[in-house]
Order: structure tokens, then C-alpha cells, then sequence
């Protein structure tokens, strides 16, 4: 006690923890006994710290005794103590034994239960467990202890106490104290009256049910109501299937067996269906998973099978006269609906898994076990609140962007459930009666799909709506025949289903068209179809309403009184413009805008084209890189500007409208000499324009660059740096739309790079090293990126400067710098280094290939360390090749050789992407002919040989090409060595040639006949090997392809006696031209115009 008392006089000075540390459980516990009732809340909040000490024992003891002391008038501790507490007994063990013992201090052993095993209880318990009991709360208690004692067996209780039970569990859940005592109250209530109902089956007591026990009498509804608002989760599925459990247990069947769902109606059944239908009204998402779980409870029971898995006791094979039908389901798929849970929760996993969304999951699993067994399951067989319900909420999934479901998946998945529905209302079950809604939300959900080839799906629900409608027949592509007599057609089976497409259905369709990764021109026709039929439907629609106006024509469908209005728009319109723009028919769009502009004159005045119209026209116009491009996107914005001066200035043309006006420039400038100057007038029409939104921005200026990078020569280049400081110009004028950015230098680099001058590379360096400077003053937009750096060396590679490999590996160096100081957006790549490889090669440099080789050797270990934005390709591979061919050392070709071996190896252990092509082997054959062997002709057949057994083994990517052909032909043609030795390199060749002749989708072309014939002028010898000759002369002449190049190598090689003979002339052979020689001979080949010198030429002999 003296210790004790120490505590309390200390207790505002000492802290927890050195009580924790310094005081035994002992003087705790004599502790409680002297703490006054003004210090008990303080006391409880002191003692609950200890669930982490080693002192949870002694907590365990001394905080009921301290709750649970009783005070006098004063507020002062009575002299009585509380009897020591036990264990807390469990609730269905209690219920076991007949016996529920509820002691006032039950919840908060419970608290402490938790608190032993490592746990920590909630806020809200703990709350409940430090506030006392109030007088009524305890007579309550005590009311409740008798009830649930051992003095009342099961089956015994009258009526008076029956609603005494009853209204014990409406007052723990009204009563607004010790909340979490109140719901383990009235669920120990709520299993007494089921126990009672039961009769103690579980107890072994069949004889005792009690038949006046309802179900109102368990306040079921208000129990759920109440526990929803204090357990969330795993917790309050737990408290609710503990009930089901326990009606499970009680609810079975007596001794006789049941062999009818007669049989069965005397018996006792589990709610199941009541329970549901409680749980569901909540729309709480762990309500809607116990629901879930209490349902599959139910059709688990109603199976074959004859053992229950989830509490695992055998049971009788189960009947229940009230099975759960599809109401019951979709109150499920509801009430998830209703919880805004797109996906289950995490801590909750389904017993069934076909969707992550739930809805959905339920629907599925309809449609699983109706398929099972169709006959016995017509019960559940989904209607149209079922798939609604699914799709809705798909489609709110969707909108939401919650969950870890791609989006293209619920566009096919909502389309998949609308079909079954369909299949099913065209099977004859009428409950699955689709209606325009379910439609719309399919069409939404596959417009908003990632997935954009989903635009087929979409295109097969309009033709379904079309079908059932009875416009059109299904599965119809429409021609322009299509819609005779269409208005007629809706007298069919279908006739009540109200599913007529209106405007925005065809939209949708439209607008996913447009979206599509390719529009061809399959898919243009089908959109212009379908404008046909729209103005088709319209105007069959109006031919019999003829006093109404065009433009507000809405027509009722029969029966329903919904409205619905197909007619075109000017959205329709625009969107098929657009399809035909990416289709690559600027002149379809082009025409469309024409229809517009005829029907707004007409009164239509809804289709009235606007500047998106005209915008789209002039972007089909420039996007369709013809010759008359620019003049055609020239005359519609000059349309726009006679429409804006007549009045209409909603069409005045805009900064878009320019720009895409530019656009057009660019793709004819390169055959058309006067579309730069066309696109600096433009420019200098909108710097003179009072018009803010005229002005010309950076984009407008950039365009300008581009169209000058078409035309190219030095005046392109010129024009690029001048367009660049004319940039700085406006902005530092205060034209803030003209801010210099990276894009418009690298576009300006790009121009100069391909300009085709002598110093363009000196042009590219001096353009990149003013962009640095001005990055390091401090403007970030003007940041060199990756492609700065890599068109600067693509200008070196063109250059063909010796010096252009070093320049170009020390731009990659400062790349690389660059980075490690932290700027990110000049990452080298393989563009890059392939670039760097590229000036190498084309530098003719004697260590072209050791540098080359370097590189790539570079590349191979950063990809190997996880740089997969250095993989090296093909091309570099290629280009190394080359790079060892153009540094003209000794061994080259063993270099080259060695590189595509390597390729080979490292396509099967580390890159696939890295296995060489048919390039690859003809840059090899390249090597042979620039080689110092002198066996050019075995090295060449050698490398063939194997090029052609890989491409027989199944490697695609080494088919020999024509170019292979002639590549082994030159190579063959430079052998040297004895006649012997020459002659049978020419046998090697000729087999080839043979071989080439055989093959029916390869032909020679332009240069291969060059080359066959320089095989014969190397190898062979006119006079002696004649045989040969002929036989060569006769290839060539039957593959009529002599054109002026082959016959002047003929004539060449050839004795003039010999070619005047094959020719049939007495002319020399050197005064003829190609045009002299027979038609035969030159079939194949386009000849040019006989030169006038040669035509007096041959007059005059």
C-alpha cells in the first residue's frame, strides 16, 4: 500500500513508462483497489498502455476490477469487490451448451484478448470499454443474463418471453451506450431465438422446436442496420455468417427423410433469401460481399454435394422450397452496384472468379451454372436486370479509371454480355428484351476502349440495333441500294423492341472509325454508307410527314413514345470528313464539304460547315503529299476569306487554318518549285494581319522550315538559320507566341543536314552550338536533345569529310557528359550511335572499322547492363560491316565475315532482334568483291550456300534477293587466276543464273544482265569460249531487257562480225543505238527518245 499510494501522489509527475518499468503486477493490482471513481477514467486510460509491456496479465486483471467497481452516492469506491473475471466464453459455444452468460465485463476481456495476442483493438471499442455502464444499461444487462441462462432450455420459452427476447434485442441496438456490447448482446439474443425455433438440433434435441418464434421476432434488419455502422470489413461479414452458421446448424432436418421440396415445406429452412434481401438494402460493399457469400452459401447447399465445406459437418442432401431465382441475384448485383465498388475489395476474395468487376463476376457465374444445367436452372437464368445492372457497372468502372482491368477489356466484355442477351431474346426469352439504353452504354463503353480496333465490335452492336429495329436485315454491308423499302421492314418478330439508332449512336461509330490506328479505304466506304443510310432513314421518315420542318423531324416509334432522330449533323459530317482526310481521300473530304455548304444554303442550317470543317479539309489537302496539294488547301482558305468578307466570320480563317495551309506546302514542295515562296507569302500575310489570332507562332515558322527542308539546296539552308533568328526577333519584340523551342532548331538542323551544300555540317555544328549557349544562359526550351545531336552527325556522315568520324564520336561524348551532369533529354540512343557508326563509315578513314567496331562493342555492353535504349540493330551491325569495307584494310573481309558470325551467335543466346538479313549477307558478298582474294568465287559461294540453308531452315529474314544474285555476281566476275581457274568461276555464275531463271517471283533486273555480261568479259574469252557465249546470249535475249547500258557492254565485248549477224544488219555495230535492235530484245525495258544527232545519223547511212 505505501507503494501504491507512492504511485498516486506521483502520478501527474512520473511518466508511463518508468511505471511500466518500476512496478510490478502485485502493486497494480493494490492499486485498483484504492483508486477513487473521480480518478478511475484516468486510471483505465493510464493501465491501457501496458498491452505492449509485459505486464498484460496484470492489465488483463485490474482494469475489469476497475470498471467494474460499484460507487456509493459521493462518487467514492464501495468496500465490495468484484469477483475475479474469467475467460470470455464464446458465443457459439455458450449457445452449445444452452448456457449464455453474459457478464457485464464480457466486451471488454474481449478488448483485452486481442491486446494479449499482439494486437490492437479499435478506437471505438476502446471508447465503448472505458465509459461506465449506466444503471438501466446494467438492469438491461442483468434482464439479458436471465434470459439466456441454463433455467430455460431450448423449445421452452412462452410467448411473454419470446417478445421479451425480442424486445431485449431492439434495445441493445437502440440504446446509444456501450455500442460494441450492445451488438454482441443482441446477436447472442438473435442466436437464442434461432436455437429456440431449432429446438436444440445441435444439441442433439429434435423434439423441442418451437413454432412461435417469427421471423420479425429476431429484428434482423435493424441488427444488420446497427452492426453496418460499427463493423467494416472481414469484421462484419464475420458477425453475419456467424448467424447463418448457426441457423445452418439448427435448421436441419429431422429423422425422416426428405425426398420432395413437399417434404420440405414442413420442415424448418434457412432464410437465406430474407438474410439476403436485409444485407442488400445496406449498399455497403462489405454488405454486398457478405450477400455475395451468404448466396453461394445457398446454391453450395442446393448442390450435389453432401457436405458442408465451410463449417465442415456432414449434412443431408439439401431441399429448400424457396430456391434463390434471379431476384435474388441481381439484389446482389444491385446492391454492389449501388456501393460504388467497381472491383472487389482487397481483403475479400469471391468463391468464384470470372471479372475482377462484381456485377459482373455474379453474372458470369448466372451463366456458368445455368449452362451446367439449363433445365434445372432456368431458375437463375439472367434477365434483363441482370445484364443491365453488369454493364452499367462496367461502364461506371470505365469512367471511374478505378481498378487494375485494362480499359480495352470492359469495352469486349460489355459487348460479350450484350450478345448473350441477345441471343437469348432471339431464343424466345422475352425477359432479355434489350432496350435502346443497354445499347448505348455498350456503344460508350467500346468508344472509351483504349483499344481502338474495338470500332468493328461497335460497328456489329449498330447493325444489331438496325436488325431488331427492323430497318435493315443484320450482318448487311451496305451499298448504296441498301435501303429500299427499309421503313417497311420493322413489321417483323421484333417489332416491339425499341432499339432504333439516333444521331449520336452513328457518331460513335464514326468518330471510332476516325480514331482507328489505320483508315483505309474499306473503312471510308463504310462510313460513307453510313451518312447514306442516315439520310436515307430521314428521308423516308419525312415522305410521309410532309407538313413538318426538315430540320425538327422527330419521329415516334410505334407504341413506345420514345423519340428518336437519326438525321445527320454537323458533327457526322465533320467526323466523316476527318475519316476521309486519314484515309488519304482529301478529295472525298473535300466533296463532303461542298454537301454541307449545299444543304446549309437550303435552310439546313444545323449542318452549316464551321472552321473545323474547313480545317479539316485543308489538313485531308496537306496530309495528301500531291502535286496539287498546296493549290488545292490554297482555294479553301481562300473560300473561308470570301465567306468571312461577305459576313460570315465564324469561317474567318485562323492560325490553324494557315498553318494547315503550310502543311500542304510542305508535301508539294518537292515538285513544286514555287510552294516555299508560296508559304513565306502566307507568313508574311499574317505578320502584316491586325488580328492577334492571325499572328504566326512557332509552329507556323516551323512549318515554314520544313517546307523549305522539301525543297532543299542552299537556299533551304540559308532560309532555315534566317527563319531561326527571326524567331528571337519577334520574341524579344514581344511576340510572346514566337518563344524559340528545341523542336523548331532541330527542324532547322534537319533542313540544313539534308540540304545537299558543301558546309552543311559546318552550318549544323555552328546551329547546335547556339542552341548550348543559350540552354547555358539559362533557357531551358532550348535545351539540345537526342536529335540535335544526332541530325548534326547524320550532316557529318553526309559530308563524307575524313575528319567526320572524330567530330561525330565527340559529339557523342558530349552526350554523354552532358547526362552525367543530370540533363536527361540528351540520352544517346541507338539512333545516336548507329548515326556515329554511319560518319565512320562514310569517312573513308583508315580506322574507319576499329572505331566502328569500338562502338558497337560499347552499344553490346550497355544493352547487356539493361540499356535497352542502346540495342544495337541491324543497321549498326550493317554499318560496321561497311565501315571495315570503306577503310580498305588487308583484312576486311575477315573483319566483315567475323561481324556477321557474331550476329548469328548473339541472335541465338542474347538478341534475336539482332539476327542479320539478307542486306547483312550481300554487304558480305560486297566484301568478297572489294577484297584482295583472289578466290572471290569460292569465298562468294561458300557465303551463298549458307545464306541459302538458313533461309531453308526456316529464317525468313535471309531470303536471297535479287540483289544477292547480282552481289555473287560481281563478286564471281573479279576472280582471278589461270583460264582454267576463270572458267570455273563462270560455271559457278552461270549455275546461279540458272537457278534465278528457275524461280517464278524473282526476276532480273537492270543490273543483273550488267553483271552477267561482266562475268563474261572477265572470265571468258570471245573466241575460244564461244559456246558459252551463245548460250549467255540467248538468256539475254529472251529476258528482253537490253537496254542502252547492256547493249553498249555487249558491243563492247562482243566481235562486230558476231552482233552484226545476231542483228541482222550490214551496219557497224557502233553506229546503232538501242532503238535499232529488235523489238523482242527491248520489250521489257522503257527507252527514251532517239536523240535527233543519231536520227540525221542514220538518214545520211
Amino acid at each position: 500500500m505505501i507503494q501504491a499510494g507512492l504511485i498516486v501522489r506521483r502520478a501527474r509527475v512520473i511518466n508511463i513508462g518508468s511505471i511500466r518499468r518500476n512496478y510490478s503486477t502485485t502493486s497494480l493490482l493494490r492499486l485498483s483497489e484504492s483508486i477513487s471513481s473521480s480518478r478511475r477514467i484516468k486510471w483505465v486510460k493510464l493501465f491501457s498502455t501496458f498491452s505492449s509491456s509485459n505486464c498484460t496479465l496484470g492489465v488483463k486483471i485490474i482494469l475489469p476490477r476497475i470498471l467494474t467497481r460499484k460507487c456509493d452516492e459521493k462518487g467514492n469506491i464501495t468496500t465490495k469487490k468484484s469477483p475475479s473475471p474469467s475467460p470470455s466464453p464464446d458465443p457459439i459455444s455458450l449457445v452449445s451448451k444452452g448456457s449464455f452468460s453474459a457478464q457485464p465485463h464480457v466486451i471488454f476481456q474481449n478488448t483485452f484478448s486481442s491486446t494479449a495476442n499482439g494486437e490492437s483493438a479499435s478506437n471505438s471499442e476502446n471508447s465503448d470499454a472505458i465509459h461506465p455502464i449506466s444503471k438501466n444499461q446494467a438492469k438491461l444487462l442483468e434482464r439479458t443474463e436471465t434470459l439466456l441462462s441454463d433455467d430455460f432450455p431450448a423449445g421452452t420459452l412462452t410467448v411473454s418471453q419470446l417478445i421479451d427476447v425480442s424486445n431485449c434485442i431492439f434495445l441493445w441496438i437502440n440504446t446509444g451506450e456501450h455500442r460494441y456490447l450492445g451488438a454482441k448482446q443482441a446477436e447472442l439474443l438473435i442466436k437464442r431465438l434461432i436455437l429456440e425455433r431449432g429446438g436444440g438440433k445441435s444439441l442433439g434435441e429434435i423434439d423441442n422446436e418451437n413454432t412461435m418464434v417469427e421471423w420479425d421476432m429476431l429484428k434482423f434488419e435493424k441488427f444488420v442496420i446497427y452492426i453496418n455502422s460499427l463493423y467494416h470489413g472481414q469484421d462484419f461479414t464475420e458477425k453475419i455468417l456467424s448467424i447463418v452458421s448457426f441457423f445452418e446448424k439448427e435448421y436441419i432436418s429431422s429423422t425422416k427423410t426428405t425426398t420432395s421440396l413437399l417434404d420440405c415445406r414442413n420442415l424448418l429452412e434457412v432464410p437465406y433469401k430474407s438474410i439476403i434481401s436485409t444485407l442488400c438494402k445496406r449498399r455497403t460493399g462489405h454488405a454486398a460481399a457478405t450477400a455475395e457469400q451468404v448466396l453461394h452459401r445457398f446454391e453450395t447447399r442446393l448442390s450435389s454435394s453432401s457436405r458442408n465445406k465451410y463449417d465442415n459437418v456432414n449434412i443431408a442432401p439439401y431441399l429448400h422450397s424457396n430456391p434463390p431465382t434471379v431476384p435474388t441475384y441481381n439484389n446482389v448485383i444491385s446492391c454492389w452496384f449501388y456501393s460504388n465498388s467497381d472491383n472487389y475489395p482487397r481483403h475479400y476474395e469471391p468463391n468464384y472468379f470470372h471479372d475482377t468487376n462484381p456485377a459482373s463476376n455474379i453474372l458470369y457465374q448466372m451463366l456458368h451454372l445455368y449452362n451446367l444445367d439449363p433445365e434445372n436452372m432456368e431458375r437463375i437464368r439472367p434477365d434483363y436486370g441482370s445484364f443491365n445492372m453488369a454493364i452499367a457497372s462496367l461502364s461506371e468502372l470505365q469512367k471511374n479509371g478505378n481498378g487494375f482491368r485494362s480499359h480495352q477489356a470492359i469495352g469486349k466484355t460489355c459487348f460479350d454480355h450484350l450478345s448473350t442477351m441477345i441471343q437469348f431474346y432471339k431464343d424466345g426469352y422475352e425477359d432479355c428484351a434489350p432496350d435502346y439504353k443497354i445499347f448505348l452504354k455498350v456503344l460508350n463503353a467500346l468508344e472509351l476502349d483504349r483499344r481502338r480496333g474495338n470500332w468493328s465490335l461497335a460497328r456489329k452492336v449498330l447493325e444489331e440495333m438496325l436488325h431488331l429495329s427492323g430497318t435493315v436485315d443484320s450482318n448487311v454491308y451496305w451499298t448504296e441500294t441498301m435501303h429500299q423499302d427499309a421503313s417497311e421492314k420493322r413489321d417483323n418478330k421484333w417489332k416491339n423492341v425499341n432499339v432504333f439508332p439516333r444521331t449520336k449512336d452513328f457518331n460513335i461509330i464514326l468518330a471510332m472509325i476516325a480514331n482507328a490506328d489505320v483508315v483505309d479505304q474499306e473503312k471510308l466506304d463504310y462510313a460513307t454508307n453510313l451518312v447514306d443510310l442516315m439520310e436515307h432513314l430521314v428521308k423516308k421518315e419525312r415522305s410521309g410527314y410532309d407538313n413538318e420542318s426538315f430540320s425538327n423531324r422527330i419521329v415516334q416509334f410505334e407504341g413506345h413514345g420514345n423519340s428518336y432522330n437519326c438525321k445527320p449533323d454537323i458533327f457526322t459530317y465533320n467526323t466523316l470528313i476527318s475519316i476521309a482526310a486519314n484515309a488519304g481521300r482529301p478529295e472525298v473530304a473535300e466533296e463532303t464539304l461542298k454537301k454541307m455548304a449545299k444543304k446549309s444554303a437550303a435552310g439546313d442550317f444545323s449542318v452549316k460547315p464551321d472552321k473545323t470543317t474547313f480545317n479539316t479539309v485543308i489538313s485531308a489537302w496537306a496530309r495528301s503529299k500531291t502535286h496539287s496539294s498546296g493549290d488545292k488547301a490554297a482555294g479553301v482558305i481562300h473560300l473561308m476569306q470570301k465567306m468571312a468578307d461577305e459576313g460570315d466570320e465564324s469561317v474567318r480563317p485562323d492560325r490553324i487554318s494557315l498553318t494547315s495551309v503550310m502543311n500542304s506546302l510542305i508535301s508539294s514542295a518537292k515538285r513544286s518549285r514555287n510552294a516555299p515562296l508560296q508559304a513565306e507569302d502566307i507568313i508574311q500575310r499574317m505578320e502584316q494581319s491586325k488580328d492577334s489570332h492571325l499572328q504566326p507562332d512557332t509552329v507556323t515558322y516551323t512549318s515554314l522550315i520544313k517546307c523549305w527542308g522539301q525543297k532543299g539546296g542552299l537556299k533551304a539552308a540559308e532560309r532555315a538559320e534566317k527563319i531561326i533568328d527571326t524567331l528571337h526577333k519577334r520574341y524579344d519584340d514581344g511576340y510572346i507566341e514566337c518563344k524559340p523551342d528545341s523542336y523548331a532548331y532541330n527542324v532547322a538542323l534537319d533542313t540544313i543536314a539534308k540540304s545537299g551544300v558543301g558546309d552543311a555540317a559546318e552550318r549544323a555544328e555552328a546551329v547546335l552550338n547556339r542552341m548550348k549557349n543559350l540552354f547555358n544562359s539559362g533557357k531551358t526550351d532550348l535545351a539540345p536533345t537526342t536529335e540535335s545531336f544526332a541530325t548534326v552527325m547524320n550532316a557529318l556522315a553526309r559530308s563524307g569529310n575524313p575528319e567526320s568520324g572524330v567530330k561525330a564520336e565527340e559529339l557523342l561524348q558530349t552526350m554523354h557528359n552532358l547526362q552525367n551532369e543530370g540533363i536527361s533529354n540528351v540520352e544517346p540512343n541507338t539512333i545516336a550511335y548507329t548515326t556515329c557508326i554511319m560518319a565512320w563509315r562514310n569517312s573513308g578513314h583508315k580506322d574507319a572499322g576499329k572505331r566502328a567496331s569500338f562502338l558497337l562493342k560499347k552499344m553490346e555492353e550497355y544493352y547487356d547492363e539493361g540499356l535497352h535504349d542502346l540495342r544495337p540493330n541491324v543497321i549498326t551491325y550493317t554499318n560496321v560491316m561497311e565501315a571495315w569495307i570503306s577503310s580498305g584494310q588487308h583484312d576486311s573481309f575477315e573483319r566483315v565475315k567475323a561481324i556477321l558470325d557474331h550476329m548469328i551467335h548473339r541472335s541465338k543466346t542474347v538478341d534475336s532482334e539482332c539476327a542479320p538479313t539478307t542486306i547483312c549477307f550481300n554487304v558480305a558478298l560486297k566484301a568478297i568483291r572489294l577484297s584482295s582474294e583472289p578466290m572471290k568465287d569460292q569465298k562468294a559461294q561458300i557465303l551463298f550456300d549458307r545464306m541459302k540453308e538458313m533461309h531453308e531452315s526456316g529464317d525468313v529474314k535471309v531470303k536471297p534477293s535479287i540483289q544477292t544474285y547480282n552481289a555473287f555476281f560481281s563478286a564471281c566476275a573479279l576472280t582471278e587466276g589461270s583460264p582454267e581457274r576463270r572458267r570455273a568461276a563462270f560455271s559457278i555464275a552461270i549455275k546461279a543464273l540458272l537457278e534465278l531463271q528457275k524461280k517464278s517471283n524473282m526476276h532480273a533486273d537492270s543490273y543483273t544482265w550488267p553483271a552477267v555480261w561482266k562475268l563474261c568479259e572477265n572470265l571468258l574469252d570471245a573466241e575460244k569460249d564461244i559456246s558459252w557465249i551463245n548460250r549467255v546470249f540467248e538468256y539475254t535475249v529472251k529476258s528482253g531487257a537490253i537496254n542502252e547500258l547492256l547493249f553498249n557492254n555487249i558491243r563492247r565485248f562482243l566481235p562486230k562480225e558476231y552482233l552484226k549477224k545476231k542483228i541482222k544488219t550490214e551496219k557497224d555495230v557502233y553506229d546503232l543505238t538501242v532503238h535499232d535492235l529488235p523489238s523482242e530484245w527491248t520489250r521489257n525495258v522503257t527507252l527514251g527518245k532517239q536523240s535527233k544527232k543519231n536520227q540525221k545519223k542514220g538518214r545520211r547511212k
